[in-house]
C-alpha cells in the first residue's frame, strides 16, 4: 500500500491550530492538502468533558486587531457577534495609589477596544466550519506518538499504528509539547510562583462595557465584561495564597474580591465555578527547522496580565500562513526553510516586545518599592493626561502596532 501523505500537518486543533487551517485557503486552492490532528474529538455537544482543552470554561479577551482578522476570515459569525461582549472602556489602576488611566474606544475611532468571548463559543466558531473544507483531512481523536524528520519532511507515527508523511509539520499542541521535547527542542521555563484564578461574577448593575485592570501587591486582577451584568475574572495569586482563597465560601470569596476592586462595579452578587492554573513564562529554544514549526503555546506561553497570549499567537499564525500560502502559490515546498525563517524574522520584534511587556508588568506593579510605586503613579497619570500616549498604548493593546499580514499569498 502507498504510504498516506499530506502537504501540511497541523498537530493540535486548539485556538492556534484551528485558526491556521482557516488562513490556509490560498494554499489549499493552489492544491495543497492539509491534515489536522488532535487527541480529542472536535465536537462535544454540550458535554464539557469532551471539549478540547483550549475551549474550556474560561474566557478570552480578543484584541480589536484579532477580531478584525477573524472577521476577514469569515469567522466572526452571528454566534460570535451575539455572544462576544465589546470592551468600550478600560480602566487601569494601582490599588491604594493616585495613578490610573482610562482608555475609550471612541477616542481611538473604533467601535470597541476588544471583545471578550467564552472559549467554548470561540471553539464553535473555529471548529464547526472545518467540515466544509474539502482539502482538509481531520483526524480526531488521533494521537501522534512519534515524529521522525526525513528528507521529505516529517514522518508521523499515529496511535492507530498508521503513519503519515508530511512536507511541513506545525506543532501546536500546547505549552508542554511532548513531540517538541522528543525532537530535542527545549523549553526555557520561568515560574512566577503564582497561579491564575479564573471565575465569573455577577453584579447588581450593568457593566456598560467597562473592563478593569487592577494592580496590587497581592497580584493583578482583571474584570472583563461578559453578559450585561457579568464579568470574567482573572486573578493572579501567589502560590501560597491560592489554596486559602479557593477554600473560601462564596460569600467570603465575593467579600475578598469586593475589597480588591472596590465599589466602582457595584455589589458583587453571584460567583461562578473557580479554577486555578499555574503561571510561567515558557519559550521554546527553537521555533522553526526545515519542515517544522512550533506555534501557539508550544512556541511561547505568557503571563495573562495583559491578555496578549492568544492575540500574539493569532498574529504569529497569520504571519506563518502568509509564508505558507506564498510558497504553495509559487509551487514551492511549504516546509522550505527560507519561508519559515522569513516568518520568524517578520514576527521577532512583535514576539520580543509582547513577551517582554507581559513578563515585566507583574513585577513592576506588584512591587512595594517606593521608587517603583512613584514611577507607576507617574506613568499612569502621564497616560491619563496625554492623548498621544494613550493612543500609542491603546494601539498596542488593540494589536495594531505591527505591520499587517497578507493571507492571500501576495508576492
Amino acid at each position: 500500500m502507498k504510504q498516506p501523505t499530506t502537504d501540511i500537518a497541523i498537530l493540535g486543533a486548539g485556538m492556534a491550530g484551528a485558526s491556521l487551517v482557516h488562513m490556509l485557503t490560498p494554499a489549499m486552492q493552489a492544491g495543497a492538502r492539509v491534515t489536522l490532528l488532535d487527541g480529542q474529538p472536535l465536537t462535544w455537544h454540550g458535554d464539557i468533558s469532551q471539549r478540547p482543552p483550549s475551549f474550556d470554561g474560561r474566557a478570552t479577551a480578543l484584541s480589536y486587531g484579532s477580531q478584525q482578522l477573524l472577521q476577514q476570515l469569515g469567522l466572526w459569525s452571528a454566534t460570535l457577534d451575539e455572544r462576544a461582549c465589546a470592551i468600550e472602556h478600560i480602566q487601569v489602576s494601582d490599588q491604594g495609589r493616585l495613578g490610573q488611566a482610562h482608555l475609550h474606544a471612541s477616542e481611538q475611532d473604533v467601535e470597541a477596544l476588544g471583545y471578550v468571548v467564552e472559549n467554548a463559543v470561540l471553539g464553535e466558531a473555529l471548529l464547526q466550519p472545518l467540515a466544509g473544507i474539502t482539502a482538509l483531512d481531520v483526524r480526531a481523536p488521533t494521537r501522534v506518538t512519534k515524529v521522525t524528520m526525513n528528507a521529505a519532511g516529517a514522518l508521523l507515527q499515529l496511535d492507530d499504528e498508521q503513519t503519515l508523511q508530511t512536507r511541513l509539520l506545525v506543532v501546536a499542541d500546547g505549552g508542554r509539547s511532548a513531540l517538541a521535547s522528543q525532537l530535542g527542542i527545549t523549553q526555557q521555563r520561568k515560574s512566577y510562583h503564582s497561579v491564575a484564578l479564573v471565575t465569573q461574577v455577577e453584579c447588581d448593575r450593568p457593566h456598560q462595557h467597562w473592563a478593569y485592570e487592577r494592580f496590587s501587591s497581592a497580584g493583578p486582577i482583571a474584570f472583563l465584561p461578559l453578559s450585561e451584568q457579568q464579568f470574567a475574572i482573572v486573578w493572579t495569586l501567589a502560590e501560597d495564597q491560592a489554596a486559602g482563597v479557593m477554600a473560601l465560601s462564596e460569600a467570603q470569596f465575593l467579600q475578598r474580591l469586593q475589597a480588591q476592586i472596590g465599589w466602582r462595579l457595584g455589589r458583587l452578587t453571584k460567583l461562578g465555578e473557580r479554577q486555578t492554573y499555574p503561571l510561567a513564562l515558557v519559550t521554546a529554544s527553537e521555533q522553526v527547522r526545515r519542515s517544522l514549526v512550533l506555534l501557539g503555546n508550544a512556541a511561547h506561553s505568557l503571563h495573562p496580565v495583559a491578555g496578549q497570549g492568544f492575540n500574539l499567537a493569532l498574529r504569529d499564525t497569520a504571519a506563518l500562513a502568509e509564508q505558507i500560502n506564498l510558497a504553495c502559490v509559487r509551487g514551492d515546498n511549504p516546509g522550505e526553510l527560507s519561508y519559515l525563517q522569513a516568518y520568524c524574522l517578520q514576527q521577532q520584534t512583535d514576539q520580543r516586545n509582547t513577551i517582554t511587556a507581559s513578563d515585566w508588568l507583574p513585577g513592576l506593579f506588584g512591587s512595594d518599592s517606593s521608587v517603583l510605586m512613584g514611577l507607576r503613579d507617574a506613568g499612569l497619570l502621564a497616560m491619563s493626561a496625554a492623548p498621544t500616549a494613550r493612543r500609542l498604548f491603546a494601539r498596542h493593546a488593540m494589536g495594531l502596532g505591527q505591520p499587517a499580514t497578507h493571507l492571500m499569498g501576495e508576492q
